[in-house]
């Protein structure tokens, strides 16, 4: 078979340049194992690199990556705020005391004992309760104090917090209507015959909840300007809901002028006992 006359040139040029194909072969090897091994160099490098991120991530979830002790403080309730406590003379070396707290909590209930301390001597220990975002009176009567400059304080004691995340829903809300204060001081007229021996407190309450209460409170507080001069309490048995009553507060003791008459109502709707069957 004879040869074309291009395969022949082909074969002239194979022969006559053998040598460099075959050196052009050899370095080409080279090259390829050298980019082989340094593809396997850098995959082995990268491999240990990935396994010591891999291995520090897997020991950072054995660690409490949370701060617990920040959301807790965060999260926890503030402390109950006394905005005032105040001793009111009735008779010689015979006290009333009142002190106002604040919840400043808007979604935490706080259930504690109060006791007021006047001169160091401690009066009877009480349980009470405050609502979120509530203001209220604690009222104690007939301490005695020898001292000439008396000092009241209130203590606080076994405070415990209960969460409520929807106020109207878990707690009962409670509606006291009060209306038509009056304030009669000693020495009013009462008729043409008759005067006031008496300082007295004359008003109507409405109980417009939806509940009945077997019993319920009504604090009187007296101000002559901003400072508080009196101070009472009325316990009101089994409040009807929608009832309407007339009350009355009394004082013996002589007042000076009042200016304002303030009336907090009181329900512990924390004891579901108080309230009276749906008839």
């Amino acid at each position: 078979m004879s040869l074309t006359e291009k395969q022949f040139k082909f074969a002239y040029w194979f022969t006559a340049h053998k040598k460099k194909i075959r050196l052009s072969v050899v370095i080409g090897f080279i090259i390829f194992d050298v980019i082989l091994m340094g593809a396997l160099i850098f995959s082995v490098v990268f491999h240990f690199k990935d396994q010591k991120n891999y291995q520090a991530m897997m020991n950072s979830l054995s660690k409490d990556l949370v701060n617990y002790s920040f959301f807790r403080g965060k999260n926890k309730p503030k402390d109950l705020e006394i905005l005032l406590t105040q001793s009111i003379a009735f008779k010689k070396q015979k006290y009333d005391v009142i002190s106002q707290i604040e919840n400043l909590n808007s979604q935490w209930v706080a259930q504690f004992d109060y006791q007021f301390i006047l001169d160091g001597v401690e009066g009877k220990i009480k349980t009470n309760f405050i609502l979120p975002n509530e203001k209220k009176f604690f009222l104690d009567f007939n301490l005695e104090s020898l001292a000439r400059n008396v000092v009241v304080e209130l203590k606080l004691k076994n405070v415990q917090w209960k969460r409520t995340r929807h106020l109207s829903k878990e707690i009962p809300q409670i509606q006291f209507e009060v209306k038509n204060v009056k304030y009669h001081p000693i020495g009013a007229q009462i008729n043409s015959n008759r005067q006031r021996n008496t300082n007295q407190v004359d008003f109507e309450v409405i109980n417009n909840s939806s509940y009945s209460f077997w019993e319920s409170f009504l604090k009187v507080i007296l101000y002559q300007n901003k400072k508080i001069v009196g101070i009472n309490i009325i316990s009101a048995k089994q409040f009807l809901s929608g009832e309407k009553r007339f009350l009355s507060a009394n004082w013996i003791n002589f007042l000076p002028p009042v200016t304002e008459v303030f009336i907090e109502s009181e329900v512990n709707v924390l004891n579901f006992e108080n309230f009276m069957p749906v008839k």
